[in-house]
């Protein structure tokens, strides 16, 4: 699936990745037909904070978020016209849901038939959300996307639906919501820095299947696990539809607060201190309490993981093969649990499951090798695709969603 639209001139665009634990940003500049060029990639970790309640992540995440917005204006010497800001878990939550519409006689689908199906699930989707537990986090909901993502006439896949005549349409439809607090918190960022650029929100689930479902042929199906610094995501793509996202409060950080914790250290220290530890730089004594904390980590995050395994497999059995994200050392615990542990039950085909890290190596195409910047900045990662030295997975994702599915 081409990546590249037809660009009348060349424009930069500024991709702004919102997580748990840290705001990633990148300039992306495409011309007509051509390899994208990532021209910086500046990241800012959110500060680590022992009680995470939402009024304090929020402010943290914001001023990193600032952090990154001001990085990238200081690098283009041009203005910045369109910003995509992408939240990750658990910035949002979302929903995907197959309303099957059938009459006696054969209709004409038209775009105001799919324009009013989107109307009826967004009023569905507010009672849901309550359900859900979004009303716990105290501020109001405001809509991030709601798109068919697929459409099927008379039983099969249409691509292009609109036009058509059918007397059955089954839709999947993907909704999702954020804290209001939260959006509107960014768009006076974003409009503080970039002044009245065009602003597009998305979301990390959507992202990742729009990509990954155009380069990776799998009929069975497949799961992403995308581990962050505060959770951990859950996708489950199968026959080109974004079937379930779920996710549970544990990533990366979990292990570093039980290396402050043990060692009786600073919070912030803890990500050094566990590269030493892989290194084999520590004592005996703090090595073995490290060992420690990761085997308590490890187990818990296992645990969560479990649970949430479970409940996507209520309906359907899951496929076999799963595709990882998340930032190393830490994650890598968290990968070989996943690679080790039997969750055969809730597969297919009751084997265990595949899993492989997302490799760099699989976007690089759609990158121009030779990405070179104009200036150079201590805070700011060169993003030398072509030699792999940037491997934030997340970012190249959706610098390929920015110019192949959002309409500025």
């Amino acid at each position: 699936m081409p990546f590249f639209k037809k660009i009348p001139k060349s424009k930069v665009v500024a991709v702004i990745d919102i997580t748990s634990s840290s705001v990633g940003g990148a300039l992306v500049e495409s011309n007509e037909g051509c390899p994208l060029t990532i021209l910086a990639a500046p990241k800012k970790s959110v500060n680590f904070l022992f009680n995470v309640g939402f009024e304090a992540s929020l402010r943290s995440t914001m001023d990193s978020l600032r952090f990154v917005a001001k990085e990238l204006k200081n690098l283009y010497p041009g203005k910045i016209e369109q910003v995509l800001c992408v939240f990750s878990s658990p910035w949002f939550i979302s929903q995907t849901k197959i309303i099957t519409v059938t009459r006696e006689k054969s209709f004409e689908v038209k775009k105001i038939f799919f324009s009013r199906l989107l109307e009826e699930e967004e009023k569905n989707f507010l009672p849901w959300l309550k359900q859900a537990g979004q009303e716990e986090r105290k501020t109001s909901s405001q809509f991030i996307e709601h798109e068919v993502i697929k459409a099927e006439l008379n039983g099969y896949h249409t691509r292009k639906p609109a036009g058509k005549t059918a007397r059955s349409v089954k839709s999947y439809i993907y909704l999702s919501a954020g804290a209001k607090k939260a959006i509107e918190s960014t768009e006076k960022e974003i409009e503080e820095i970039f002044g009245r650029a065009q602003l597009r929100f998305a979301t990390s689930p959507l992202v990742a299947f729009r990509v990954l479902d155009a380069i990776i042929s799998n009929k069975e199906g497949f799961l992403i696990i995308d581990i962050g610094g505060e959770t951990t995501e859950i996708n489950l793509i199968r026959d080109n539809v974004l079937e379930q996202s779920v996710s549970f409060p544990r990533g990366a950080n979990l292990l570093f607060r039980k290396i402050s914790s043990i060692l009786n250290t600073f919070l912030k220290e803890a990500p050094s201190i566990l590269k030493t530890y892989v290194r084999g730089h520590r004592t005996m004594e703090s090595s073995d309490k490290i060992t420690s904390a990761i085997k308590d980590s490890v187990k818990e995050w296992h645990d969560s993981l479990g649970d949430s395994i479970a409940v996507m497999a209520k309906e359907n059995l899951l496929p076999q093969n799963v595709f990882l994200t998340g930032d190393e050392p830490a994650c890598g615990y968290f990968f070989s649990c996943v690679e080790k542990s039997d969750f055969s039950e809730y597969t297919i085909l009751g084997k265990h499951f595949i899993a492989q890290k997302i490799n760099p190596r699989w976007l690089a195409r759609y990158f121009n090798p030779d990405n070179s910047m104009t200036q150079s900045f201590e805070s700011f990662k060169k993003c030398e695709v072509g030699n792999f030295q940037h491997k934030d997975i997340m970012l190249m994702m959706e610098a390929l969603y920015a110019n192949k599915f959002i309409n500025f």
